[in-house]
């Protein structure tokens, strides 16, 4: 495997894998909508991948000397970043213990990181002051990070030339699109959503193992 991982990156062939594990999860949960329900085996499967990418990157950093300081910290977001999305997944410890989250406004439970992009939606959707407020600054956000891909497309163009870094920001859209899925309330795009997750996990935990060219 390591001399596999070593080889010119075939970023496309990245990319069209990413895409065919989505729908072949998507039809796989067509078929079998059981394997794709909240705390079923995909989604069990998906915390799993998530905390193993975690345990991976605090790995490296214990048993690996790495080039510099960049990539320590790198390294650390990561490994935090997966501890947090595994938490997520499980509702932060609420369906192991049995214990309950808090309420949201609407309906639901404030139980992972997803719930923010509805908590938003839903002051949006209330049509009063704070809905415009909430509105404008999320246009104003979303306008500014179009500039600042903008101008900085030619270092971004070199970033995504490494194949860490490409496979990192192929996993961040990846769950970027999985919150937005979230706020669709249909059972397919739910199913279609699940099988997002699991890929972006499947992603990350090929972006570490990546790195460390096991």
């Amino acid at each position: 495997m390591a001399a596999w991982l070593k080889r010119p990156f075939p970023f496309p062939v990245l990319v069209l894998s990413a895409t065919a594990l989505v729908c072949l999860l998507f039809l796989a949960g067509l078929i079998r909508p059981s394997i794709m329900v909240e705390d079923g085996p995909v989604e069990n499967a998906s915390a799993a991948l998530f905390l193993y990418a975690s345990l991976l990157g605090f790995w490296t950093l214990a048993t690996r000397a790495l080039a510099s300081k960049l990539d320590f910290k790198l390294i650390l977001g990561i490994s935090l970043f997966s501890l947090l999305l595994f938490l997520s997944e499980v509702s932060f410890g609420a369906r192991l213990f049995d214990f309950e989250m808090p309420p949201m406004e609407g309906g639901g439970e404030f139980d992972g990181g997803h719930d923010i992009a509805i908590i938003l939606l839903r002051m949006m959707q209330k049509g009063d002051v704070t809905s415009l407020i909430v509105a404008l600054s999320l246009l104003f956000a979303f306008i500014c990070f179009l500039t600042a891909v903008y101008k900085a497309r030619h270092p971004i163009e070199r970033f995504l030339q490494h194949r860490f870094n490409f496979t990192l920001v192929l996993h961040i859209i990846l769950l970027a699109i999985g919150v937005l899925l979230d706020l669709v309330p249909s059972r397919k795009v739910s199913l279609l959503e699940e099988a997002v997750e699991f890929t972006a996990a499947i992603v990350l935990v090929w972006a570490l193992l990546v790195f460390r060219r096991v």
